[in-house]
């Protein structure tokens, strides 16, 4: 019975999702380095500054280092078969793996974002498009010139590009009978628009000690393990700026042999779309449980 272990990305961060970290002793240190980043309390962040780029990547990834810290000091082991992350998640996913220093996971979150924004020309945002084929949102984008970013199921796709883009395709996506929502992101994150960012980031991450995790980590791109530093340094920065494949790399975790998931970060969205893709497989969420012996419980089952 394997486990695999989820890091969402960005657009799920609230405010309250250190406060159960906050009184662990082992969680100090990570929350002070992200403090010191964020140049103020991660605790005390105003609500309004949280979907700012930077902020939400380091808070996400800055969430995983700190949760691993405290699962350790409780001496409790998940043992996972396999990592994924989604997004931003991915780093989070190696800074678990213990693949990079929690100091420089936090580093590389901060500069992801930074080549980001630097590459974003003009507005740019997010829009998720549920209940039509993958083809159809396909072309719905293309039509109003913005591009599928992420494939999270058969009728189930995050879009990117220009605000105005994203303006005329909701204005077509509507009466073709998706529900229709804005992210909380303000950069065309996996699209072409943002392609500069990746030679960038490329640059920063070839700078940055890496060493191969024990537990495989998944690459969002297509689900292939991230197996060594050369895979790392093509498909990292390549995945900012190239559309990812998440229902592949649910599918992917299935082959190394998950079949439990469960979601490390704040809120369930990836926990919910493992319950849409594969309805038979449990899957919960750090957020669903009190403490982390809970969560150590639930995931040591039918082992």
């Amino acid at each position: 019975m394997g486990l695999c272990l989820l890091f969402p990305g960005q657009g799920t961060q609230h405010p309250a999702m250190f406060e159960r970290l906050a009184g662990e002793p082992a969680a100090a240190p990570v929350l002070g380095a992200l403090a010191a980043r964020l140049g103020a309390d991660p605790m005390a962040l105003p609500e309004e500054r949280l979907a700012e780029n930077r902020n939400a990547q380091l808070l996400m990834v800055g969430h995983a280092l700190a949760l691993a810290a405290v699962l350790r000091d409780h001496d409790l082991e998940l043992e996972p078969v396999v990592l994924a992350g989604y997004s931003v998640g991915e780093i989070a996913a190696h800074g678990f793996a213990g693949a990079f220093a929690p100091a420089d996971a936090l580093a590389l979150a901060e500069e992801r974002a930074r080549c980001m924004d630097e590459a974003a020309a003009e507005p740019q945002g997010m829009l998720g498009l549920r209940g039509l084929p993958v083809a159809t949102a396909r072309a719905l984008a293309e039509q109003a010139g913005a591009a599928v970013a992420i494939v999270n199921g058969p009728d189930h796709v995050v879009t990117g590009g220009t605000v105005a883009a994203l303006d005329r395709l909701e204005a077509l996506a509507g009466p073709a009978g998706a529900h229709v929502r804005r992210l909380a992101v303000r950069v065309a994150s996996h699209t072409p628009l943002i392609a500069a960012a990746g030679p960038r980031f490329a640059a920063v991450l070839e700078r940055t000690p890496w060493r191969p995790p024990a537990v495989p980590v998944l690459s969002g791109i297509d689900g292939r393990a991230v197996a060594d530093r050369a895979a790392l340094l093509r498909l990292l920065p390549a995945q900012l700026h190239t559309a990812l494949d998440w229902a592949r790399c649910l599918e992917s975790a299935r082959e190394y042999g998950a079949t439990r998931f469960l979601e490390l970060g704040p809120g369930r969205s990836l926990t919910r779309m493992v319950e849409e893709t594969a309805p038979g497989l449990p899957a919960r969420a750090w957020e669903d449980f009190r403490t982390p012996a809970g969560v150590a419980a639930w995931a040591g089952r039918g082992r």
